[in-house]
């Protein structure tokens, strides 16, 4: 992700300068291309940018439900004294929340 990042980033930065140039120059069809070049870039970065805070909410999500079903998971084997149960319910919790940190 970090080389697409930096490609979108030298692509816009060229797109810019290109569009800047042919203003300068007089040359409308530089300046239009740079001016597409630079909103290409920008706009795929800001797509990466949300697919990957969608995954994150994802993950985020996925972690609330494991931590609130092993919290479940665990008060039920407590009181009915299944220790296995009681301990996956510990283990599932642990790991939710685990995720929820890593995807805030």
């Amino acid at each position: 992700m970090a080389d697409k990042k930096f490609s979108d980033t030298i692509s816009s930065a060229i797109g810019g300068a290109k569009e800047t140039f042919g203003r300068a120059v007089g040359n409308e069809q530089l300046a239009a291309e740079g001016a597409a070049q630079k909103a290409q870039a920008q706009t795929h970065a800001a797509n990466t940018a949300a697919q990957q805070q969608a995954q994150r909410t994802q993950q985020h999500a996925q972690g609330v439900a494991d931590n609130v079903t092993g919290r479940v998971k665990s008060t039920v084997g407590a009181a009915t004294g299944n220790t296995k149960m009681e301990a996956e319910g510990h283990m599932q919790s642990a790991a939710g929340s685990a995720r929820r940190t890593v995807n805030q």
